[in-house]
């Protein structure tokens, strides 16, 4: 009675190690698209394409801070309120963190607009840093940069 327990546990065995092995290939197979399809997907997002960074703080009034280093390019400034807000740029080489506050600004200021958005599409060389600064009191301020 034993050999038939027995030969009937080999059987269910061989049974399941054919089933088990069907499973691995198929899991193979389908794990050989998903990498396949994804390693394409890896070549398409390596184009190059710059990293969009949207960003917001409050300017303190008279204070000019930094808003992108180059290379970079300023997509748009937004604020809202009554605040006068100026952008401005200056040549950051030497300046690091407080280029803003101690460089020489490389361009006239420009006054943005409240409320809405201000366009600016501006390219930002290597060595150039964009500035904002609030004319009287306190606003909070958003940006968009790539």
């Amino acid at each position: 009675m034993n050999n038939g327990i027995e030969n009937g546990l080999q059987e269910r065995d061989s049974g399941t190690m054919s089933s088990r092995k069907s499973l691995s290939l198929i899991a193979a197979v389908i794990l050989s698209g998903i990498v396949a399809f994804g390693g394409g997907g890896a070549v398409a997002s390596a184009a190059p394409r710059g990293t969009d960074v949207r960003c917001q703080t409050v300017l303190s009034a008279g204070v000019p801070q930094s808003v992108v280093a180059g290379p970079a390019r300023l997509l748009h400034v937004d604020f809202e309120g009554a605040r006068a807000v100026s952008l401005f740029s200056v040549d950051s080489r030497g300046g690091g963190a407080d280029a803003c506050r101690t460089g020489v600004a490389t361009a006239k200021r420009l006054p943005l607009r409240a409320n809405m958005r201000n366009a600016l599409d501006l390219d930002v060389a290597a060595g150039q840093t964009v500035c904002l600064v609030a004319d009287g009191g306190s606003v909070q301020v958003a940006w968009h940069t790539r």
